[in-house]
């Protein structure tokens, strides 16, 4: 596997018009200005197998996680949904146990340094200390705060490490892709009965929003790998094209509108004649989406996707917009938080049907009001540095497909917390940003000129100024 970009001249002339390399009458070299911002990346990267497997640990635990309630293992036949039995789990504990080695091999090979794109995150963690104060200890806030200082920050730490360079930000699209399209096969034929009765398809022992985010995450890989990879693109834009129609089948219209905004960053941020390689595609989604919602979707599911064009709300979106208005006003009363998981506390009670065992499991639906109404103003303020941080590294470095495509996956991760799972849930949201935020140190070195004032690691040279006259 092999990406290619066409690259143009990294140099310009100067008011003479002279190349950098001739010099004037006088044997003086003209001053070399490196080509602006909007000059593409360098060609040459390639994406092996060995990237594909680095990466797959940090971006599967949903993927293990939705596998093992399905019984994939435990019950290959399908006759009963679940995972119960001693291997209920085993797909989660590979990937946690994976991802531990990948943080212990790849850490201890650079010494153990701080790795880039750390320092908003370790912000971001200093700002969730006043919410861990106020947080109370049993039931679902315990379980969160554990979440939240264990396996969370491992996967961000992971990807901090693995996806430090444009192979591996590549490689999300490639494993992204692959979890996608097994989780719609899986969903196809191993769907959940009860969603059946419903007309709707999802992968047994999970719900739709899961099947359906997980099938979402491979349209938008395969999406953009169709727009920045140019061999792959015919049959990069057809699976994306296809993958939808399960993505439709599910019913779940977050994912359906983070798809959309995640084209929408992809569109705006590549440039060129890419740009225009979106249209197909998009029109193709559209068409796919049209076609299958007024011919294939019974009308009990058609009815779901209403509200998109200001239909009425359903139960589901009205209580979202009830959980959401009310932790919007429970952080204008209390601006310091309620603690991290303490927002099920001024839940109205019967409000919500809730699980037995889980009453008090009880979130907003949507991260940022999550971060504020638990976390207070601090953690908010944590969220929002280091969501900016990873816009100015996605605008800096713009025209490297690799930090496009992960900003891609962001945006994608980053919509669908608006509408559902917690902050741990939500943990691809810190994952891709941590992708995005690890180009900066990458892309740093590589634009660093050496000593010699030879040609740096991206192609260009360096200005080494004259020596200096030496005085009489």
């Amino acid at each position: 596997m092999s990406v290619g970009h066409k690259s143009s001249p990294p140099f310009v002339p100067d008011r003479a018009g002279r190349p950098p390399s001739v010099p004037d009458r006088a044997g003086r070299r003209p001053s070399v200005r490196p080509a602006a911002a909007g000059t593409p990346a360098p060609p040459g990267v390639r994406v092996g197998v060995r990237d594909v497997a680095m990466v797959l640990p940090v971006v599967a635990f949903p993927a293990a996680t939705a596998l093992d309630a399905s019984g994939v293992l435990t019950d290959p036949t399908g006759s009963q949904v679940g995972g119960a039995g001693p291997l209920g789990h085993v797909l989660l504990y590979v990937d946690l146990a994976a991802v531990a080695v990948l943080i212990v091999v790849t850490w201890a090979a650079r010494g153990f340094r701080a790795p880039a794109g750390a320092l908003p995150f370790l912000v971001l963690f200093l700002s969730f200390l006043p919410g861990f104060a106020l947080t109370s200890i049993g039931g679902y806030q315990s379980g969160k705060t554990v979440q939240m200082l264990t396996t969370t920050p491992a996967f961000v730490v992971a990807a901090l490490l693995v996806v430090d360079r444009p192979a591996r930000r590549m490689a999300l699209l490639w494993a992204s892709a692959g979890i996608g399209v097994l989780v719609a096969l899986l969903a196809l034929f191993r769907p959940d009965p009860a969603y059946q009765a419903l007309d709707t398809v999802v992968l047994a022992g999970t719900v739709s929003i899961t099947t359906a985010r997980l099938i979402g995450y491979g349209v938008v890989g395969l999406l953009c790998l169709g727009v920045l990879v140019r061999r792959l693109r015919l049959v990069a834009l057809l699976g994306a094209v296809a993958l939808a129609v399960p993505l439709l089948m599910t019913g779940s219209r977050g994912p359906l509108v983070a798809l959309a905004l995640a084209g929408l960053v992809l569109a705006v941020t590549v440039g060129g004649t890419r740009r225009w390689q979106l249209l197909p595609p998009v029109a193709g989604l559209i068409g796919v989406t049209a076609l299958t919602v007024a011919t294939v979707l019974p009308e009990a599911l058609t009815s779901r996707f209403a509200v998109l064009w200001g239909g009425p709300l359903d139960a589901s979106a009205e209580t979202r917009v009830m959980l959401s208005r009310l932790a919007a006003e429970v952080f204008l009363e209390r601006p310091l938080g309620l603690g991290w998981g303490g927002f099920g506390s001024v839940v109205p009670g019967g409000s919500l049907i809730v699980l037995p065992g889980l009453e008090d499991a009880i979130y907003p639906h949507n991260l940022p009001l999550e971060v504020a109404v638990e976390g207070g103003l601090v953690a908010l303020a944590g969220l929002v540095l280091v969501l900016a941080s990873a816009g100015r590294v996605l605008w800096r470095y713009r025209t490297d497909p690799s930090v496009v495509a992960a900003a891609a996956l962001l945006t994608f991760a980053f919509v669908n917390s608006l509408f559902s799972a917690d902050l741990n849930g939500n943990y691809l949201v810190w994952v891709f940003a941590a992708a995005v935020l690890a180009a900066r140190g990458r892309a740093s070195r590589r634009d660093r000129p050496n000593r010699a004032g030879g040609p740096d690691r991206a192609g260009r040279a360096a200005v080494v100024p004259p020596p200096r006259a030496r005085a009489r």
